[in-house]
């Protein structure tokens, strides 16, 4: 077995170091512990609390500590940070902190007390995890609207197919050639069509 690392294993490592990570918990030794391993791995680190309503647009990576006396209330920096890597800090494991967890949607544990060893390993997998997340939403957005467009269109075409006692396949030629001629897309077409027969 080869001492050496791989070139994907080298391109992981640089990306994890170019990471700027928020630490949310107590101003405490653990904190200090923590900002200081994440700083050693390479990432640039901050510690804060309590937590901020809004994460700064910065952040890539936050480390929290879990509450489970929210009252079911998503914490204010959670609903508008989608794009990032979050990782839950446990001290203990009950029913309230396992379901938290879960509501959560969290991409990593870290348990206390806190030890170095599995913080490196919790931020990789939380950053690839996180970023498959993002490219699931963003495929998921682009079919829905795809789909959309899909329903314009057909909608469109059974108007021209009713208006101008055409078939199908000439009602769906007109949109695309009409498209084509306005350098647009073939839904915004269609969305022009089913505005003004709605007039």
């Amino acid at each position: 077995m080869s001492d050496r690392i791989s070139l994907k294993d080298q391109d992981l490592l640089r990306r994890l170091r170019r990471m700027r990570v928020l630490v949310i918990h107590p101003d405490d030794e653990e904190r200090a512990l923590f900002l200081a391993h994440i700083k050693r791995i390479g990432c640039q680190v901050e510690g804060v609390w309590p937590a901020p309503e809004t994460l700064p647009s910065y952040v890539d990576v936050v480390l929290f500590l879990v509450n489970p006396s929210r009252d079911g209330k998503t914490p204010g920096w959670m609903t508008m940070s989608d794009a990032v890597a979050r990782i839950g800090i446990i001290a203990y494991e009950t029913p309230e902190i396992l379901s938290e967890l879960h509501s959560l949607n969290v991409h990593g544990v870290i348990s206390k007390p806190i030890r170095i060893f599995g913080i490196l390993a919790a931020l990789t997998t939380a950053v690839s995890l996180a970023s498959h997340e993002a490219r699931l939403k963003q495929r998921i957005k682009s079919l829905d609207e795809t789909l959309k467009a899909r329903r314009k269109i057909e909608k469109a075409v059974e108007i021209l197919t009713t208006t101008r006692n055409i078939p199908h396949e000439e009602a769906y030629r007109r949109l695309r050639e009409k498209a084509m001629n306005s350098n647009t897309t073939i839904a915004s077409v269609a969305e022009a069509i089913i505005a003004s027969s709605d007039i």
